[in-house]
């Protein structure tokens, strides 16, 4: 069926389908408890998206048991509770103050969710958002951890479609600036270092219940037909695995919807200054099948971005044009009245002409390479997920693979020498290939006891395969120096936390994660006729514990303290010339680099201001990193893996919502930290005083969002958000102080909404800000420290909606 047939049955379909909203039946099974745990528990076993004022609901709700429709049990809940709910068309749940009048009255049965979403938007602006991030639905202010939800309609407003754009609205969030599909991911100013190589990274990137990275560069999946994105800082070894000692990030995307049949398409062009036109095209399709009982969604996206980097030794104008598309297919089933299947794959390329770097001194957007430097990136996972509930709680299990494979090209003429080739221009080629395969159970114990438990297990086997060659290009080709390695790496894992009320208000929490992981490299080094191999194994097991308080103060603040550890296994390296020394000396890499630990202590309030229009949570922390790793490069520009030293870091995190009025929200975040290098390493050149690499001790974001109706059931919406990155370095190394940072970006947007329609303009980088975002040019040019990244010029450009 072609796009045009798709969406014309949509548009016919959607206003009929949709009454099944009000009709359908669930088994429920929802025991007496608090208002808000209530409202969690009927979301979830419906499967519904849940929104809105749920602080509006005050006191204990009535148990339910038996089938009904979501309206009727919302009806029966709610009683008395001074509060009310309406149900969107898009099936989400949106509770607002009985004090505040009703959605009027319309003459069609169901309206579009769009229309649904304008029409609630000053319900929804300073709504929660239920997250399960601590894998039990909650809102954010429920959590005791430093976490930050950003809704997808958020997202939508303000542009984002990538992890840059997410930092730009998160506290104390980093995102390098190498390029798409080659960024390394930081949070709360925990760094190992600015580059991407053996060492596994220190936050986790989950695709809704999958784990999607182990030491590979974030994928820069595009954030399309997305629910939200969740940010939890801190090691998050319980539930999450020895490695994310920064914290974890998850995308959820939306599911599918066996109750109408509906979609979106949008369409955006813009101009790029000193570059060209840019393109950006996506649709979603979201189709019940098998009566109602199953539903499956299809987003599809191409996306086009022009060059303004030039090459002045290549003689080439715009070089580092690109192209990102891909999709998602999700089916979703109703096994029963409890229990819930589903499935998907998911694929995306890049392919990215050249890097975007320049050369201080050439002039602004000039470099002047022998090579050019393209990059690839092929993302493909499928996954397996079930859930279902019974007395004794709930089950979650998921089975997930992934398959990752990048390419990427440097220019290694000025390295050439080091491999004993006297050519003139030479490339360096990394291919790297890896298959993550994870699976996951878990049970949870039913929310309405004193004594609340979690249990599971964890299962992953990774295999890494890279291809390293140094190649002659000019005047007379052939290869240098070629590396072939394959890693290995199999972890099994058993976790658990309880939670235990002491009072109506203070509960504690205890957990603890068992992992076994057992690592191989096997390795073989050519270089003219020399020809160096290795292998070498290795195991490492232990436990990563939790603690943590929470303490309701009233009905407006929470208030936790909370104490955990995280680990990352250490590993082999075995890349460097002929005739490389693995002596462990300053400058040299060791044959086995160790493990690392980090102890994290935090405390943090939660809660509402003036009359519930103001949000805030704020949280301090402190953290003791021993043993840090950290991915380097040697002076041939080939990476390996070293011990730094001991590191800490401490900080103040602020997160603020204010909605002043219905129409206007006003979202500000800052973090305030002083990382650091506590004990320099023997086998390192590092420097206290040099801070952790590629991480600010400043940086902050506020975002405003401002709508009004029109006429006619227009709305007008302008958007805005402005973030400040400040200054930072590159590296450890005492002797490489390239400075980076210390600058603003923002964009601005103004659209007008209709039912079923719209219309934005907007301006990326409105102030033309030409900062440097990322030191770093490829591995060859560090001792010159001369790289810098600009900012994409100013863009501007129009976006079009159909949502039928």
């Amino acid at each position: 069926m072609s796009l045009t047939l798709l969406l014309g049955a949509v548009a016919i379909q959607s206003p009929a389908l949709a009454q099944s909203r009000a009709s359908e039946t669930f088994s429920l099974n929802i025991p007496q408890q608090r208002a808000d745990e209530a409202l969690l528990t009927l979301a979830l076993q419906t499967r519904r998206s849940l929104g809105g004022d749920i602080r509006a609901c005050r006191g204990v709700a009535r148990g339910l048991r038996g089938a009904m429709s979501v309206g009727v049990a919302l009806d029966r809940l709610l009683t008395g509770l001074g509060c009310a709910a309406s149900i969107r068309a898009d099936g989400a749940i949106l509770i607002r103050s009985a004090r505040l009048p009703p959605p009027p009255a319309r003459s069609r049965p169901v309206a579009p969710a769009s229309e649904a979403v304008n029409r609630e938007a000053a319900d929804t602006q300073l709504g929660d958002i239920v997250v399960t991030a601590e894998r039990r639905p909650e809102t954010p202010e429920e959590v005791a951890a430093a976490l930050t939800a950003i809704a997808g309609l958020q997202l939508e407003q303000g542009g984002v479609t990538d992890m840059i754009g997410v930092a730009s609205l998160t506290a104390g969030m980093t995102v390098t600036n190498l390029g798409s599909g080659r960024n390394k991911i930081l949070l709360r100013g925990m760094s190992d270092g600015a580059f991407t190589g053996l060492t596994q990274s220190t936050v986790a990137l989950y695709l809704n219940q999958i784990p999607i990275t182990y030491n590979a560069p974030d994928p820069d999946l595009k954030l399309v037909d997305i629910d939200r994105i969740e940010v939890l800082r801190g090691p998050q070894g319980t539930l999450y695995g020895t490695g994310p000692i920064g914290g974890v990030i998850r995308t959820i995307t939306r599911q599918p919807d066996s109750e109408a049949f509906y979609g979106e398409v949008s369409l955006t062009r813009s101009e790029t200054r000193s570059g060209g036109p840019n393109s950006d095209y996506s649709v979603m399709a979201n189709l019940p099948i098998l009566g109602g009982r199953a539903a499956i969604r299809a987003v599809a996206y191409e996306e086009q971005y022009s060059g303004y980097i030039n090459d002045v030794a290549l003689n080439l104008p715009q070089v580092n044009e690109g192209r990102r598309s891909g999709g998602r297919v999700a089916l979703a089933a109703r096994l029963g009245p409890d229990w819930n299947f589903g499935t998907g794959l998911v694929h995306q390329s890049i392919d990215t002409e050249d890097t975007h770097y320049v050369i201080r001194g050439l002039g602004r957007f000039r470099r002047a390479n022998l090579v050019r430097e393209p990059h690839e990136n092929d993302f493909n996972a499928a996954y397996v997920t079930l859930d279902g509930q019974a007395e004794w709680g709930r089950l979650d299990a998921s089975i997930g693979y992934v398959r990752h494979d990048f390419r990427s090209r440097f220019d290694a003429s000025p390295a050439l020498i080091k491999f004993g080739s006297r050519q003139l221009i030479g490339a360096l080629d990394e291919d790297k290939d890896i298959e993550l395969l994870t699976g996951e159970l878990s049970l949870a114990s039913p929310q309405d006891s004193n004594f609340r438990w979690l249990a599971g297990t964890f299962l992953s086997t990774s295999d890494t395969r890279t291809d390293t060659t140094v190649s002659a290009l000019q005047p007379v080709p052939g290869v240098a120096y070629a590396e072939r390695r394959s890693d290995q790496l199999d972890e099994v894992a058993v976790f658990g936390e309880v939670t235990r009320d002491l009072t109506s208000r203070l509960s504690l929490t205890a957990g603890a994660r068992y992992y076994d992981a057992s690592y191989s490299v096997g390795s073989r080094v050519a270089q003219g006729a020399a020809q160096r191999r290795f292998s070498g194994a290795g195991r490492a097991n232990g436990f990563s514990p939790k603690l943590a308080l929470a303490y309701r103060l009233d009905d407006q603040w929470n208030v936790y303290a909370q104490v955990s550890r995280g680990h990352r296994v250490g590993g082999f390296n075995t890349a460097g010339p002929a005739g490389q020394k693995f002596t462990n000396a300053v400058g040299m890499p060791g044959r086995e680099y160790g493990a690392d630990s980090l102890w994290n202590y935090e405390g943090g309030a939660k809660g509402f201001l003036w009359n519930g229009t103001l949000r805030a949570r704020i949280a301090v922390f402190m953290a003791h990193w021993r043993n840090i790793q950290s991915d380097q490069f040697l002076p041939s520009g080939l990476a390996y893996a070293v011990n730094v030293g001991d590191g800490a870091n401490k900080g103040l995190e602020i997160e603020t919502t204010w909605r002043p009025t219905s129409g206007l929200e006003i979202r500000a975040n800052a973090l305030f930290a002083d990382p650091e290098i506590t004990r320099p390493g023997a086998a390192f050149n590092s420097r206290g005083d040099a801070g952790l690499p590629g991480v600010p001790k400043v940086s902050s974001n506020i975002v405003a969002s401002y709508h009004r109706p029109l006429w006619n059931g227009l709305e007008l919406r302008a958007d805005g958000h402005l973030a400040y990155v400040g200054a930072s370095r590159l590296t450890f190394d005492a002797e490489r102080r390239s400075r980076m940072g210390d600058y603003m970006s923002g964009r601005v947007s103004l659209g007008v909404e209709a039912a079923s329609w719209s219309a934005t303009a907007f301006v990326d980088n409105p102030f033309d800000t030409q900062a440097n975002t990322f030191a770093f040019g490829d591995p060859f040019r560090l001792p010159e420290g001369l790289a810098m990244t600009p900012l994409r010029p100013r863009t501007i450009g129009l976006t079009l909606n159909w949502r039928p």
